[in-house]
């Protein structure tokens, strides 16, 4: 039964991650590639965006490795992918010229 169904969620997942991938700009792959998830998985977004060991990093790392506006993209779409997952921006480190709240970015691999 493991053979049959281990090449299904392999492909389901391949997606899943491709196509959260997909959503960010290229200087944020290494930082999603690279990412220490500690115990969450890399599929349990609310696990990620509520770990700030995870999301701190990987924001900085989207800071450091792109421009401002494919950091501000990055950094939108894990927000959204965070609050899909029922977590709120007041997780989120933001930008501190484009926000005026102050988040603790657990981030998400998506992917923070």
């Amino acid at each position: 039964m493991f053979h049959r169904t281990f090449p299904v969620v392999l492909t389901a997942f391949l997606f899943y991650t491709s196509a959260v991938r997909a959503q960010y700009p290229s200087c944020a792959e290494p930082c999603i590639s690279q990412a220490n998830a500690g115990s969450c998985s890399m599929t349990d977004n609310s696990c990620l965006c509520n770990n700030a060991a995870y999301t701190n990093p990987t924001n900085e790392c989207f800071r450091s490795s792109c421009s401002q506006s494919d950091w501000q993209a990055a950094y939108d779409y894990a927000v959204q992918l965070c609050h899909d997952a029922g977590v709120t921006t007041s997780n989120i480190n933001n930008p501190p010229s484009k926000r005026s709240f102050t988040p603790v970015y657990s981030g998400r691999r998506a992917l923070a």
